[in-house]
């Protein structure tokens, strides 16, 4: 099942991919896709396929929701992939070979919970040959701002950091900061980037 935000006559087409077991009503893609669209984007979005294994197999399964997504995209409509965590990582993958024009990653798992190693996830970032714009929370299990600052990212990866935010974009109550706010900024800042490279 496919969810719908923005408008019809966008001139681009940003498929938002789950994270692992993602669901259509969790907040924090709603929240993304519904201020992608009120400032002009067209989103299209879905659920993570159910799936009892874990890996390589998530991942297959994910990257073909991602091309039955892509294939939506109006002629007059450029591609954008991304999505959180395991779908941001999946869309990075598949950027050339659905000739997408650029990647928006929320809370990209940079290395697996229990290595610590980004050597591999990087190298596939490095690959990506179009313009990458990452959220990523400062306290992030799978990349926090003190490993990430280590890793050497390429010049076309930007990460733009959200204070305080976990893996699942959430920042603590005490930081002063709001998962609603930071992804309201995200969005807009994720359209405009969006907007300037086609």
């Amino acid at each position: 099942m496919h969810i719908w935000h923005g408008p019809k006559a966008s001139p681009h087409l940003f498929v938002l991919a789950p994270g692992d077991a993602g669901r259509l009503t969790d907040s924090a893609p709603l929240e993304i896709a519904e201020g992608l669209g009120r400032a002009g984007v067209r989103v299209i979005r879905f659920a993570f396929p159910p799936c009892d294994e874990d890996g390589a197999v998530r991942d297959a399964l994910l990257a073909t929701e991602i091309r039955q997504a892509a294939a939506c995209r109006e002629p007059h409509q450029h591609l954008v992939l991304g999505g959180l965590s395991r779908g941001a990582r999946v869309g990075a993958m598949l950027a050339q070979e659905l000739g997408a024009i650029g990647l928006v990653g929320f809370a990209y798992p940079f290395h697996a919970r229990h290595d610590p190693d980004p050597a591999e996830r990087v190298t596939q970032l490095a690959q990506v040959n179009v313009p990458v714009l990452i959220f990523q929370g400062t306290r992030d299990s799978h990349g926090n701002r003190e490993q990430v600052r280590g890793y050497r990212l390429p010049d076309h990866v930007r990460v733009h950091w959200l204070e305080d935010a976990n893996h699942a974009l959430h920042p603590r109550s005490r930081s002063g900061h709001t998962q609603a706010s930071q992804l309201a900024e995200a969005a807009a800042m994720a359209a405009a980037f969006i907007r300037a490279i086609g």
